[in-house]
Formats: structure tokens, sequence, C-alpha cells
């Protein structure tokens, strides 16, 4: 479904682990590998408040001890977890697209500090995610 054509695309990346959001310069799978810090990926297709988006996410991110919950949908149940890389939807050929400054605006508009159980403190976590 997806190709991976090595072609540079402005992409937002979700940090969970260090608590940070920037945008990025993607460029295949090494980036993003070293991005999510794993080494299986999954490529979903998700909405966020009204717009659609692919996501990079680590594949195995819910095997782990303790998992950050990086997405939530708007009762609060998770839906994704890890460092994630989100950018434009795969245009005909199966490419990946890079954001506009718009997308970005919005996925930032629906990244919030939320705490949970295990991790009271916070971190940033997209908010408002659908199927």
């Amino acid at each position: 479904m997806y190709n991976h054509e090595e072609t540079e695309m402005k992409a937002l990346l979700i940090d969970v682990m260090e608590n940070k959001v920037e945008t990025v310069d993607v460029n295949g799978l090494e980036d993003y590998y070293k991005l999510i810090h794993c080494t299986t990926i999954d490529i979903v297709n998700r909405e966020i408040k009204g717009k659609r988006y692919d996501i990079i996410c680590d594949d195995e991110g819910t095997f782990s001890d303790d998992p950050l919950i990086s997405a939530i949908d708007d009762l609060g149940r998770a839906m994704l977890v890890g460092n994630l890389i989100v950018c434009g939807e795969a245009d005909e050929e199966g490419n990946l697209t890079a954001l506009t400054d718009d997308d970005i605006k919005h996925i930032k508009e629906n990244i919030q500090s939320m705490g949970t159980s295990r991790h009271p403190e916070g971190h940033c976590m997209i908010c408002q995610m659908e199927y």
C-alpha cells in the first residue's frame, strides 16, 4: 500500500519520550526508525479532529513494559503509543506526502499535555483522534 521513496518531506514528530513536538524533515525508513526509536514501523491512517493524516508509529509499541500513550480519542481511550511521525495522506502512488503549515497548525492545536495513572506528570499527546 505504501511506497517508501527516499524523498525528504516535512512531518511532525510527537516525541513522548522527550515530551516535545517538533517539525522534522524525514527521508525514509532510517529516519523513521531513528526518530521513533524502534526497529519495526507501521503506518496507520487516522483522523485528527476532522482531517485525515498518515501516522508512522512503532508496530510493537504496545508490547513494551511501560508504553507511553501518544494519542487518545475524544473519550480519553488510548489510540497509539510511543513516538509518532505525522505526515500527509499518501498520494495515488502510495508515497507519503509532506504536511503543509496549516496541517502542522491543525495538529498542534489538538496536542495537549496529559497525565495518565502510570505517568501523572503528563506528556504531549494528540487528542481528538478517530479511526
